[in-house]
């Protein structure tokens, strides 16, 4: 989509996408966990999902959580497609958690397709800025804003790229996800160059694997480093792959911390057998290490970001 140069954009200091080539690296539970963390530290914070996948993490469409806005549903990325076609401020779902307000992603995203086409005769490049431009007036209102981009689109990439000053890309250890790394190191190319000169790198990090596979992680590294440059900053916490406590936390609508604080009161397996409560009620003793595993990435992706910005 991007060609020719046009006005450059000044995104929002506090601004990162966490994005990356290929879904399934943990991008949309990055995200939704760093908005989340800054949020319960008492700061303003809202989270961006420029995705057509549903995408659910905090529970907002399950559990009813947030006030919504008044008027038309922003549910399901309907929202977000209306703030661009309407050129209007985006319009988030309130307090989601407090200090957390959120623009739902959704199957309405991909309709935000269409009209960049239909526009771009007119507009040019110009359409890749659509976004920011709804960003804008709202962006003084935050502390931090973190975007979830959408792996299945070039253009919404680049929307949330041209939107954002800085960029944070997980990946698994497989070698489709690191080739994957290569179309959003394209995207970033193309965006920064000719859109968005204040967006940076800030790091990479290994998502759901063995945080002992430490010679694998090794190689790993030196392939991100190959595709997003030598100068890319790998953060040294590897969240590990424990499914059941990731899957049952976000059936509930709750971050890993969350989930982590209800293990105090947890149900016993005793109980399960004894027939006064379901397994679902057991929560499992590996969300600890899950929980204080996030809580180490989303401090080390925050410093990356300060240091970048230093």
């Amino acid at each position: 989509m991007l060609s020719e140069a046009v006005e450059m954009i000044e995104p929002p200091e506090q601004s990162v996408v966490i994005g990356t080539g290929k879904g399934g690296v943990g991008k949309s539970t990055i995200a939704a966990q760093k908005a989340a963390w800054h949020a319960a530290q008492g700061q303003r914070t809202l989270l961006v999902c420029v995705t057509s996948q549903d995408d659910d993490d905090l529970g907002l469409e399950r559990f009813n959580r947030g006030i919504r806005p008044d008027g038309p549903s922003v549910l399901n990325g309907q929202g977000l497609f209306r703030a661009i076609h309407d050129r209007a401020p985006l319009l988030p779902v309130r307090e989601v958690r407090p200090n957390l307000d959120v623009v739902p992603g959704g199957e309405a995203v991909g309709e935000i397709l269409t009209l960049l086409t239909a526009r771009m005769p007119v507009e040019g490049i110009y359409v890749v800025s659509s976004l920011a431009r709804s960003l804008a007036p709202i962006a003084p209102w935050y502390e931090h804003i973190v975007f979830d981009s959408a792996p299945e689109q070039d253009s919404l990439e680049q929307l949330a790229l041209a939107a954002a000053r800085w960029l944070f890309v997980p990946t698994r250890s497989d070698d489709t996800s690191i080739r994957g790394m290569r179309r959003i190191a394209r995207n970033y190319k193309l965006v920064r160059r000719q859109l968005n000169p204040s967006l940076t790198v800030a790091g990479a990090c290994l998502y759901g694997s063995n945080p002992s596979a430490t010679q694998l992680h090794d190689e790993v590294r030196r392939n991100v480093r190959e595709v997003l440059g030598e100068s890319t900053p790998m953060v040294k916490t590897v969240v590990g792959y424990r499914e059941m406590p990731a899957v049952n936390a976000r059936n509930k609508g709750l971050t890993f911390a969350e989930y982590a604080a209800l293990l105090a009161t947890s149900a016993k397996s005793y109980d399960v057998a004894a027939g006064r409560a379901e397994r679902a009620d057991v929560v499992p003793q590996s969300i600890t290490p899950l929980a204080n595993e996030m809580d180490r990435l989303n401090q080390e992706i925050d410093a990356h970001c300060r240091k970048a910005h230093a």
